[in-house]
């Protein structure tokens, strides 16, 4: 049987509505993980852990009294440190904002306290969610649970520890180039990015208007979808919130693959990946032919532009962002984070009107590429998960050696602004996780979900957990 640190969601959820399992012994074995392993993997920024037992203790009492209020009732939750918590700082990974204590939940906080979770940290994040490495120069990198020399991929990375490790059940990310999906991939979770607009970000500190997205993380489709029910609505206050919503995110599972139309593309996503991951996500796809799906190619020539359009985007909308920060607090950014800012200062208007207009473009092409499949299949990273020192900038420089490339792909899918999700696929012969990417058209997330929860079933490698 599972350790309990290690069940999904869906396999606790009963067990605490029965009774035979208690909030607060959940809430208690989450701390306890912490306490014992946070300092090699330097997971969590700011520990709830008073409020978490206190919030564990009401709600055991509520579910005793018959008052259940759902799958994440009693469950503990982190919050990549992007997110609001009344009372709590929202550092962003930066010393800039270290006393920036929030004056309200964020909406998905709310949204997931409301459903009965129990928000036990903030986690680590590359600093400003500018970078893929998950490193941070202040509060130290994020280290993966599966072998601690590693990178976790970012920004999000310490969500991804920290749920790989059995810290906490499920936790929540942002994703503006690929930052649920990266670090999902090499910790060897489940992690989604919604269509845009379908999760509010009102509290949630922003990186790029138009590309950043909210979205959870888990040990499975099922536990994402069971996540996406609780966060997802529409938010007057947030301008991108989309008026429409997919339906229950759940809504597909346990449908299987027979007759899912799987598209595979022929261009770009294949291309300069390394061979171990390529074999996995190619093995995988015939897994997904033997459970009934019908896989077919998709010519994609256009496809490598998709990254570079959602860094052309992405760029000065953070300046944007930062103008304020920048002219106050220089040189207490990262000499990382300030490079990228200040070289993208010379951006022009035009240049970013050019960037969006190539957007629609691209868009238009996606939308006919998928008209003919549910899905495309993908690697979710290219290359295999380097070492931090690899990724560390060398004294006097502003980048590591290692990890330029890693967002290559999931970009593609922020400029689309589409439901896209990570599942695992295999294991390297190094023994780490392997990414395989499934994307669709916008507000069919349910059809993503659908398909990431069979392959799951069908290949089980999410079973596996690192030995902590």
């Amino acid at each position: 049987m599972t350790e309990l640190h290690y069940q999904s969601i869906a396999e606790i959820a009963p067990q605490i509505k029965s009774g035979k399992l208690s909030p607060v012994r959940l809430t208690e074995l989450a701390l306890e993980r912490v306490a014992r392993l946070d300092k090699s993997l330097n997971a969590v920024l700011t520990l709830l852990g008073d409020q978490a037992l206190a919030s564990a203790h009401r709600h055991a009492k509520e579910i005793q009294a018959g008052r259940y209020r759902g799958g994440l009732h009693g469950i503990p939750i982190g919050l990549k440190d992007l997110f609001d918590v009344e009372g709590v700082a929202t550092t962003a990974g930066s010393t800039i904002l270290r006393h920036n204590i929030a004056s309200a939940d964020a909406f998905v906080t709310r949204r997931l306290k409301d459903a009965g979770a129990i928000i036990i940290g903030k986690l680590n994040m590359v600093e400003f969610a500018m970078g893929a490495t998950g490193l941070n120069p202040h509060y130290g990198p994020a280290r993966n649970p599966w072998d601690t020399s590693r990178i976790t991929c970012g920004s999000s990375g310490g969500s991804a520890a920290a749920v790989a490790a059995g810290l906490c059940f499920g936790a929540l990310g942002s994703d503006t180039g690929g930052s649920i999906r990266m670090p999902a991939a090499v910790c060897g979770l489940a992690g989604f990015k919604p269509t845009y607009g379908v999760v509010s970000r009102t509290g949630v500190l922003d990186l790029s208007w138009t590309c950043d997205h909210v979205g959870p993380m888990a040990r499975t489709t099922a536990d994402c979808a069971l996540m996406m029910n609780a966060i997802a609505g529409h938010d007057p206050a947030d301008p991108g919130s989309a008026t429409a919503r997919p339906g229950a995110f759940d809504a597909q599972l346990d449908r299987g693959l027979r007759g899912v139309r799987v598209g595979v593309p022929a261009h770009y996503f294949f291309e300069g990946v390394d061979a171990e991951i390529e074999a996995a996500v190619r093995s995988s796809i015939e897994t997904m032919r033997s459970a009934g799906a019908l896989v077919r190619e998709v010519a994609m020539p256009w496809a490598k532009l998709g990254r570079t359009i959602n860094v052309g985007v992405l760029v000065p909308e953070a300046v944007a962002v930062h103008e304020q920060w920048l002219k106050a607090s220089r040189t207490k950014y990262s000499a990382e984070v300030r490079a990228r800012l200040e070289a993208a200062q010379t951006t022009s208007a035009l240049d970013y009107i050019r960037a969006l207009r190539a957007r629609r473009w691209f868009n238009e092409q996606m939308e006919a590429a998928l008209a003919d499949v549910d899905v495309l299949v993908t690697p979710t990273v290219p290359v295999q998960t380097p070492t931090i020192e690899e990724c560390t900038p060398p004294p006097g420089a502003n980048e590591g050696k290692a990890g330029g490339t890693l967002g290559n792909f999931t970009g593609v899918f922020n400029t689309t602004g589409g439901p896209s999700l990570s599942v695992t696929c295999g294991y390297t012969r190094a023994g780490m996780p392997i990414g395989m990417m499934i994307s669709g058209r916008a507000f069919e997330d349910a059809t993503v979900l659908r398909v990431g929860d069979a392959y799951e079933r069908a290949a089980k490698h999410n079973l596996r957990h690192p030995d902590m």
